[in-house]
């Protein structure tokens, strides 16, 4: 049963600060000079993450979505200290209903976002699934501003791993600035705790997929779930958000919405994004890959591109969240 919205949306979100940042590195960006610059994520999709996985640090499998490495402690974290209290399966429909929740959304929600749920398919981090529709939004005007506010701690998955516990912890209090070019093709996005000038901000893009653009893989295929309008999520330099060199890429993933609320507020599943998605989450490991890992203990046979096939292919059925609550109304925040 899906628990009430509430009013109980972060002080955050009503604190002028937040909504003007003084970080160090926080720019306001100048959308023409940023065009000036032809940015343009690579269209062959050879995602820089894929040889994250070097080096004896990874031989050990705590970083694999569905280790077992430590159990029961994550389970009893979880109960006893969670960040994200809610723990549901993907392959289960009340995750959908939680996390597409009609009730608490924002009237402002960038269409691009608005009553989907996100998979951060090839994203090697302990988080997978992630919902926009309950951030504070506001309008976009003329000049450059922040228009919209969010959390990691709410709408947004973990794994219910040790790795993923921590990462649940160190979200609970970052926070994320966008800005949204005029014509609506980039997307940026900057994590932050400290709003002050003592902080900083991490920076990281979403192009919106236009009409005309191809991606394929390294070997020429077409990558054809990827259409116009869809999103592609990119890091270049996470302090300075005019670097948009490309040999100079540090992430990259197409972000896919399984699951949409449509115009009755009921949940619906996106092909072909859903099964693929289900698929992954529920696939059984070949006898051949629990032998090769020791019953999924160690990699030390494995190469730093085996273990982020590994890793992308066997994601956790089980994840961890914490409801949103209603965001303020954009009127509270248009003039924060």
């Amino acid at each position: 049963q899906m628990n009430a919205p509430t009013d109980d949306f972060r002080k955050e979100y009503l604190d002028a600060r937040f909504w003007n940042p003084e970080c160090s590195n926080f720019e306001l960006m100048d959308w023409d000079k940023w065009e000036s610059l032809n940015p343009a994520p690579p269209k062959i999709f050879d995602p820089p993450q894929r040889n994250l996985f070097k080096g004896i640090a990874y031989i050990p499998l705590w970083w694999r979505s569905r280790s077992c490495y430590f159990q029961p402690i994550p389970m009893c974290l979880h109960k006893v200290c969670a960040a994200k209290p809610e723990m549901e399966r993907i392959s289960e429909d009340v995750l959908y209903q939680k996390m597409l929740n009609p009730s608490t959304f924002s009237e402002k929600t960038p269409a691009v976002f608005k009553n989907h749920l996100i998979w951060t398919e090839n994203n090697v981090v302990p988080e997978t699934l992630v919902s926009f529709n309950s951030w504070a939004w506001r309008s976009q005007t003329g000049e450059s501003r922040v228009v919209g506010l969010g959390t990691l701690a709410e709408g947004w998955t973990n794994d219910p791993t040790c790795f993923g516990w921590i990462f649940s912890q160190a979200q609970k209090d970052l926070m994320v600035a966008v800005q949204i070019s005029p014509d609506g093709k980039w997307i940026l996005l900057a994590t932050y705790t400290d709003p002050t000038s003592k902080g900083t901000m991490s920076y990281l893009y979403m192009y919106v997929v236009q009409e005309g653009d191809i991606f394929q893989t390294p070997d020429g295929k077409k990558i054809d779930h990827v259409n116009p309008g869809d999103l592609v999520r990119v890091t270049w330099d996470k302090s300075d958000p005019y670097l948009c060199d490309n040999t100079k890429l540090k992430y990259m993933y197409f972000p896919r919405r399984v699951a949409s609320l449509n115009s009755e507020g009921n949940v619906v599943k996106n092909q072909p994004h859903y099964d693929d998605l289900l698929k992954k989450a529920t696939n059984k490991p070949s006898a051949s890959e629990c032998l090769s890992t020791c019953c999924f203990t160690c990699s030390c046979f494995m190469s730093a591109e085996n273990r982020f096939d590994f890793q992308v292919g066997n994601i956790s059925d089980e994840q961890v969240f914490a409801l949103a609550p209603m965001p303020p109304s954009s009127e509270v925040i248009e003039r924060l």
